[in-house]
């Protein structure tokens, strides 16, 4: 409904009238420019009303009515009035001019009335949140969890932001709900038009009773303390990183509320698996067989966004993380000699060589390295401490060949000083892979375009590559998994290699999915997500028609569909 001549009329003599008396009693509420002026003066005076009602008159309904008003109390007055009784007060009076039969609900709970005179039945109390999308932008999840702490619906939602700067935002915005309000290009911008539109809040929307200020901006705690001021509950939303706090500036209470997507807890099958492939990922990373639990924790925490407690405890709750892990003697082996030492674990390997492997952690660990030189001072002390790191690395994996780069790492590990900076510290010229073939009890070969070494033992040279038992020829692999027909035409390849390396028609799933990490650096389960191929990885592979599973004590076996 468009503002009548009577109402804008009453409006603008009151504010005439409370300008004379903060020009009176009040002066410092003035702004500089204004505070010279005679206010008292009634030629001042006229001519102010009828500028100011030639402004208000042009306005088309009572909210850009109020909008005028609010714009005008800026341009006059400072700041610290709008905190004032006399700012109350101003209100109360206007309010009752565009809304004669309306009370604050602060006053009356809410009770609204109709222009003829009757009493209506009581107008719904509501919520209302007021965001700076340039600020700090919400999404739905978030607005459920605002709903949640508030008493009252949020019915009104207004975004202020330069739509024209936040691409197609405004449409996803005003999709849900909220009145968009656009500001021109300029810092603080946005936060000026919402303080200006906030501090009127509750003449637009009388039955407001609470208010979310969304803004991550300081100068928002003014129009908070505004609003508080008059009998509105408060609540500052502010955003650091993934984390929402939303303090009740009335009760200081504070809550937390984190964006980030609350991870699933896997099934205690998938959750062995996550370890499996983690713990293989650092013995590849590492050289050890034997990885701290500690350090398997953090890593866990790193890729999968919850804790292994979390999972013991939906699982096993009152059990230790150590009490799950034992549960499957047949994935993974732990080992504990003292407290002081910690928790050890490795993958578990069928056959005699791998169990015996993995007798003690800290032996395999420091196994032949009590020859090792105290300091590497001369070429020779380095040829004796890379042939006993290889010899340690060769007894701890079982394998012929050792990467380079796995040697590389274990001296550093020793001795704290790069093989690098060792060749610089002793002038030794070239690169480090030149070193090792310049020794005679040392034999290089490229296995899938990375060196690795061997020792040349007895006399006698190692063989000119890896057999088909330490390193499996995996040339047919593709190079990426792009689609199912790669995922099969790569699970294909390895359960064969695997069948052939173990002489076993069968081989356990949980081989393949660790081959196929090793292979591809990512997960089976995580390939399928990426492929959107639903179901467990146990599904997947009964779904093709080149394999057979069966199920034992151990878990599903696979084996190769042959004509």
């Amino acid at each position: 409904m468009t503002p009548d001549s009577v109402t804008i009329d009453s409006i603008t003599r009151r504010i005439c009238t409370l300008l004379v008396a903060i020009k009176s009693s009040y002066p410092q509420w003035l702004n500089d420019k204004y505070s010279h002026y005679e206010w008292e003066s009634e030629k001042v005076l006229a001519q102010f009303r009828a500028k100011f009602k030639s402004k208000l008159s042009q306005t088309k309904d009572r909210d850009a009515l109020v909008m005028e008003i609010m714009k005008v109390l800026h341009l006059f007055l400072v700041p610290s009035f709008f905190l004032s009784p006399e700012f109350a007060q101003l209100l109360a009076d206007i309010r009752h001019y565009i809304h004669p039969m309306v009370t604050h609900p602060s006053m009356d709970g809410g009770i609204c009335g109709n222009r003829s005179g009757g009493w209506g039945a009581p107008h719904p109390q509501i919520a209302i949140l007021l965001l700076d999308a340039e600020n700090l932008q919400l999404d739905v999840a978030t607005e459920q969890f605002l709903t949640s702490i508030c008493s009252y619906p949020i019915q009104i939602k207004v975004a202020f932001a330069n739509w024209r700067s936040l691409g197609k935002k405004d449409l996803e915005f005003h999709g849900r709900g909220y009145e968009l309000i656009h500001v021109p290009p300029g810092k603080d911008s946005a936060d000026v038009k919402m303080a200006t539109v906030g501090s009127s809040i509750f003449v637009h929307y009388p039955t407001a009773k609470e208010v979310f200020v969304c803004s991550s901006d300081g100068v928002m705690t003014h129009l908070c303390t505004t609003l508080q001021t008059h009998g509105l509950s408060v609540y500052l939303v502010r955003k650091h990183k993934k984390q929402i706090t939303v303090l009740n500036t009335q009760t200081g209470n504070l809550i937390n509320h984190s964006t980030l997507p609350t991870p699933s807890i896997p099934t205690p099958e998938e959750f062995i698996e996550q370890l499996q492939g983690i713990l293989l990922q650092e013995q590849k990373a590492t050289g050890n067989s034997w990885i701290k639990l500690e350090r398997i924790s953090q890593l866990f925490q790193q890729q999968y966004h919850i804790t292994i407690s979390q999972v013991v405890a939906q699982h096993l709750p009152g059990k230790k993380v150590r009490d799950m892990l034992s549960n499957y003697p047949d994935k993974l082996v732990i080992h504990e000699s003292t407290a002081e030492s910690g928790i050890y674990v490795t993958v578990f390997h069928e056959g005699k060589e791998g169990k015996s492997a993995q007798n003690n952690p800290l032996e395999s660990q420091v196994a032949h390295n009590s020859q090792l030189p105290d300091s590497i001072e001369t070429e020779a002390d380095l040829e004796t401490a890379l042939t006993i790191i290889l010899g340690s690395l060769t007894a701890k994996s079982n394998q012929t060949y050792i990467p380079i780069s796995n040697v590389a790492s274990q001296f550093i590990k020793q001795y704290g000083l790069s093989i690098t900076k060792t060749m610089e510290k002793l002038q030794l010229s070239g690169k480090f892979l030149e070193l090792l073939q310049s020794y005679t009890n040392f034999q290089l070969t490229p296995i899938k375009a990375i060196y690795h070494v061997a020792l040349v033992t007895g006399g006698k040279s190692a063989q000119n590559t890896p057999n088909e038992s330490q390193v499996v020829d995996y040339s047919q692999l593709p190079d990426s998994i792009e689609t199912k027909a790669d995922l099969e035409t790569a699970l294909t390849i390895i359960v064969r290699d695997l069948t052939a390396k173990s002489n076993e028609t069968y081989i356990s799933i949980a081989n393949v999915s660790q081959e196929f990490l090793k292979q591809y650096s990512v997960s089976t389960n995580n390939t399928m997500e990426r492929l959107q191929l639903s179901g467990k990885f146990s599904k997947l592979l009964q779904s093709y028609s080149n394999f057979q599973l069966t199920k034992t004590k151990g878990g599903y076996h696979v084996a190769l569909v042959t004509s």
